[in-house]
């Protein structure tokens, strides 16, 4: 365990009440656990604590807290007098913290009528007397009058964490004083966060140069008279008395009636099933890692306590896929984990070497062995379980995904905590309490998965999620596998053509660029292309950065129309980007049929849409031509065409349905163009007297208020004022009222739930709905909208690719489902019975979630992506 000193008597004395106000307000709101619970000071409060006993090791630490204001009120009633009430968020927390302070094993004291500052000034005088050196851990800064020899103050800086620590030449350095003028100094400049009054117009230099030259406060005061500065000398003759009166509010009572023996509580050891047991419940996911790493050491060879699930069975190494059917009885549920050497970076997607993988069901023996070596490939584990029921963290990761998958931990873990950031196993499981005591890795991961899959299934339940989990997100995970495996056709011949094309597309307007602009500058830099646009041609500024004004997209836009280069500019960096994201990286990632094989993941969007990442599928655009013909490299095998079949304005349907908007609805049901009839219906005018501006307009507020855009979102993406964007989204939603009441609605469930709900139940926190912050609540409600809605079409596009697969299949066609990008799914299979093959899916599509208007999907082959689309 890491320590910075020898000194093993060294007593810490921590001020509660200023680390946990100091943690509150210094971190997001929004921090909160899977269920909602406000956790920012918790998390701020633990971190400064793990940080004490990772740097310090175990010491006697006492937490001291206030339990009134040691008579200052009396002397000065303004004292702490502007301070408010506890924000609500707090006060859910603060029953929480001393209980946290116990299971460090740290001692909590309070003296009722008493300041914390004063317990711990006591109890540090109390230790001088016994010769134990003291770190008195604070954001106070008045606190500094305590420090002596063997007494130093552990001062809390930037952030929660970061700290600094003082010494009688530290606190001189830093205030040009002693500690023991501190009291002094504060008399004079006063103590704003405390409301200490202090001399007007005498800030800390003054202070300090005052003290210096007249010894403390009662020698200033004395020679007020003499003093040159006349607003100087006039303040401190008037206020006087508020100094004197400002020092003894300053000045920490050392000798309260606080009675601990701290030789008793010296080197306390922290109790260590209870300390994970609390970050556990409050999911305090980063201090829990830093935790063990101090826990764990020297601590191996120890027993868990009974309380933590620590699961051991016996392991038959060298088993193979076969014995793993064999494992259990038939019905029971078999969990799968998978090991697999790292691949290098240049390896295909599918390439791999043997693995090893380890088998359990509970009861005395797991299974170990190692799959590929013998010949029998991942697909070998999931064939030898058949119909048997399995269990695996990221069942996708075994490669051949199990037949019945009847539990993946990665995705419940997921469903249960959408804002996550990962889901890694041993994360999962740690926090649980959940451990293996078995050498063999791939058996462990085994033992654990299933006990986590255990752990998971009531909070499944109890959330309602399980509907979600069985009958969408497994059967999905199967899909997903296949459409990686299967992959896109590239045509890099054709592909090859357009870039040597775009290549010299790009010379041509680099020249032009620096004909326009009189010098040759690299265009890719923002620094360099700001200086050149900005200083030299005199462009308009708009937004400025960290490193200069903004070049972004939005900027470009905006000055237009002041020099011929800036479209130069723009088609610059349309091109390059598509040369290097597409072009020439595209390539370079098929197998040896040219194809491309993406990667989905299920569980990195809150909302549940899916991504695709190495490469990523689902930005490739199709608004520009280049996009285009960029589309059209993806092509079908010989004698194969591909399907694409596209929603139509399914977020747009899921919001007519779930408002309940007849305005809305009437226009889907006439069939008419939704942003024309949109904007046609706010102007009150003819659609056909209306202009390519109205319906962009009206084109960015339906679907801004899909994704929660503001009136200053809307004029900076349309470049018009804010007045006119306002006026729009009002006239939006007075004509479409029940949209307008449906956010309302939405926003108040959600505030006063703490969460929102898709259609089919998918569950979401929006934790900043209570932050103080009216920037961070604003970002609430637009989650809180965007939520139901987006994650209601992800929803339905998630059940559409199983139910259109389920039905492929069935029905002994062999077009497959190759790729989704957003609303639109692309299938490949032979000419002959594409037809067939569409006239199948489509409704599969339509039939996926009823709705009123229902649902329409727009369908096409060809022999490329371009084409079917």
């Amino acid at each position: 365990m890491a320590s910075t000193s020898d000194t093993h008597d060294e007593l810490f004395l921590i001020d509660g009440n200023s680390l946990a106000y100091r943690a509150f307000f210094a971190l997001p709101e929004s921090i909160a656990t899977s269920t909602g619970f406000p956790t920012n000071a918790i998390f701020g409060f633990a971190s400064m604590l793990v940080k004490i006993l990772t740097e310090y090791g175990p010491r006697a630490t006492i937490v001291a807290w206030d339990r009134g204001h040691s008579g200052r009120r009396e002397v000065y009633s303004d004292y702490k007098a502007q301070r408010s009430s506890r924000p609500d968020l707090f006060k859910q927390q603060w029953p929480h913290l001393e209980p946290l302070v116990e299971s460090f094993g740290y001692t909590n004291v309070s003296l009722e009528g008493y300041e914390a500052d004063d317990v711990i000034a006591t109890l540090a005088e109390q230790a001088k007397a016994k010769r134990i050196p003291v770190k008195i851990v604070t954001g106070d800064r008045d606190s500094f009058q305590l420090v002596d020899d063997g007494v130093e103050i552990m001062a809390t800086a930037r952030g929660i964490t970061e700290t600094r620590t003082y010494d009688r030449q530290g606190v001189i350095d830093r205030y040009g004083i002693p500690p023991e003028l501190v009291p002094d100094f504060i008399g004079l400049k006063g103590d704003t966060s405390d409301n200490i009054p202090g001399v007007p117009g005498i800030g800390d230099k003054t202070a300090a140069q005052l003290l210096q030259e007249y010894g403390n406060l009662e020698g200033v005061l004395e020679n007020a008279g003499a003093i040159r500065a006349r607003r100087r000398r006039e303040n401190l003759i008037a206020h006087a008395e508020d100094a004197r009166i400002s020092k003894q509010l300053a000045t920490m009572r050392r000798d309260l009636p606080v009675e601990i023996d701290l030789a008793a509580i010296a080197g306390a050891e922290p109790d260590r099933s209870r300390l994970r047991e609390t970050f556990r419940e409050f999911e305090l996911r980063d201090p829990l890692r830093r935790l063990e790493e101090v826990l764990g050491e020297g601590d191996a060879a120890a027993p868990r306590p009974a309380s933590e699930r620590t699961l051991t069975a016996k392991v038959r190494d060298g088993a193979t896929p076969a014995e793993v059917a064999a494992l259990a009885p038939a019905g029971a549920e078999v969990a799968l984990a998978a090991r697999a050497p790292e691949k290098p970076d240049d390896a295909l997607f599918g390439e791999s070497e043997a693995w090893r993988f380890g088998a359990y069901a509970g009861g005395e023996e797991a299974l170990a062995g190692d799959c590929g070596a013998d010949g029998a490939g991942p697909d070998s584990l999931a064939e030898a379980l058949g119909d048997r029921p399995a269990i695996a963290h990221d069942a996708k990761a075994l490669q051949a995904v199990p037949e019945r998958l009847a539990h993946d931990t990665l995705i419940a873990a997921y469903l249960l905590d959408p804002a996550r950031r990962a889901y890694p196993l041993d994360e999962l499981t740690e926090e649980r309490g959940i451990g293996a005591d078995v050498e063999d890795a791939a058996a462990a991961d085994a033992l654990r998965v299933h006990a986590l899959a255990a752990a998971q299934r009531p909070q499944l339940e109890e959330r309602e999620l399980v509907e979600l989990f069985e009958q969408v997100e497994l059967p999905l995970v199967r899909v997903l596998r296949q459409m990686e495996v299967a992959g896109l056709k590239l045509d890099k011949t054709l592909l090859a053509t357009i870039r040597t094309r775009v290549q010299d597309e790009v010379r041509e307007l680099e020249q032009e660029i620096f004909s326009l602009t009189g010098e040759e500058f690299m265009i890719g830099s923002p620094q360099q292309l700001g200086q050149v646009l900005f200083e030299k041609l005199g462009l308009s500024r708009k937004r400025r950065g960290k490193t200069g004004y903004s070049t972004d997209a939005r900027v470009l836009q905006a000055i237009r129309h002041e020099h011929p280069v800036i479209e130069k500019i723009e088609r610059w960096r349309e091109l390059t980007k598509l040369e290097s994201t597409y072009l020439a990286a595209l390539p370079e990632l098929t197998d040896a049929r040219d194809r491309i094989h993406t990667t989905f993941s299920q569980v990195v969007a809150a909302t549940g849409r899916l991504s695709s990442t190495n490469p990523n599928l689902q930005n490739i655009p199709i608004r520009t031509s280049l996009g285009r013909e960029i589309r059209a490299c993806f092509v079908a095998e010989p004698g194969n065409v591909l399907i694409s079949a596209d929603y139509s304005q399914v977020e747009l349907r899921v919001l007519a349905h779930i408002a309940g908007e007849e305005v809305l609805k009437e226009i889907f049901r006439r069939g008419e163009d939704v942003h024309t009839a949109t904007a046609a219906a706010i102007l009150g005018v003819d659609p056909e007297q209306l202009d390519a501006g109205s319906r962009s307009k009206a084109k960015m507020v339906n679907y801004g208020i899909v994704y929660g855009l503001s009136a200053y979102g809307l004029a900076d993406r349309l470049q018009i004022p804010r007045e006119e964007a306002q006026e729009f989204i009002d006239r939006y939603l007075d004509g479409f009222p029940a949209v307008k009441q449906f956010i309302a609605d939405t926003i108040e469930q959600a505030t006063d739930q703490g969460y929102v709900t898709t259609l089919m139940g998918r569950r979401r926190q929006i934790p900043e709905l209570r932050a103080r912050n009216f920037q961070m609540r604003q970002l609430g409600e637009r989650l809180a909208v965007n939520t139901v809605i987006q994650g209601t079409a992800a929803d339905v596009i998630k059940l559409a690719m199983v139910n259109a697969d389920h039905a492929l299949r069935a029905s002994g066609l062999q077009t497959r489902l190759i790729l989704q990008i957003h609303d639109e799914l692309l299938f490949e299979g032979p000419a002959e019975e594409a037809e067939r093959a569409r006239d199948l899916v489509v409704p599969q599509m339509v039939d996926a979630l009823e709705l009123d208007p229902p649902l329409v999907v727009d369908a096409g082959i060809g022999p490329n992506w371009l084409d079917a689309k």
